[in-house]
């Protein structure tokens, strides 16, 4: 009987160290997904950023050239017609085209990152685990 209950004490033991452990890999796997998430966050900021600054840089030159235009066919308004009929024709020629390929180029790109960022925080603790365990040898 003695015997018996240690066997059960064991067992329960290991099932608790089993749960405690998949518990911890879960909160790890949770922790690496919003790490990247974030990572991914701050670096979509600095990105539309700096396109909203490039944006804003050539808002100005194309008012610049529409000006200039303007000043050549001494009429500025016929300088901000030619201006804009680039601008109509690439808009339109974007429009039209399928954005799919874009989207998936993009989608893979992003799950790209996320998967190298799981392997990395994956081998970092993998390493972590096998120095405590020799370590503990």
């Amino acid at each position: 009987m003695n015997e018996e209950q240690k066997d059960s004490e064991q067992q329960n033991s290991m099932r608790r160290e089993v749960r405690l452990y998949i518990e911890k890999r879960i909160e790890l796997v949770a922790v690496a997904i919003s790490e990247q998430i974030s990572l991914m966050i701050a670096q979509s900021f600095q990105r539309f950023a700096g396109m909203l600054l490039l944006s804003s840089a050539i808002l100005f030159l194309w008012l610049a050239l529409s000006f200039f235009l303007g000043d050549l066919v001494n009429n500025t308004s016929l300088g901000f017609l030619i201006a804009a009929v680039p601008l109509f024709l690439f808009g339109f020629i974007f429009m039209r085209s399928s954005s799919q390929k874009i989207t998936d180029r993009i989608q893979a790109e992003l799950i790209s990152r996320l998967m190298d960022g799981f392997e990395e925080s994956f081998k970092i603790e993998n390493t972590n685990q096998e120095e405590e365990s020799s370590g503990k040898e």
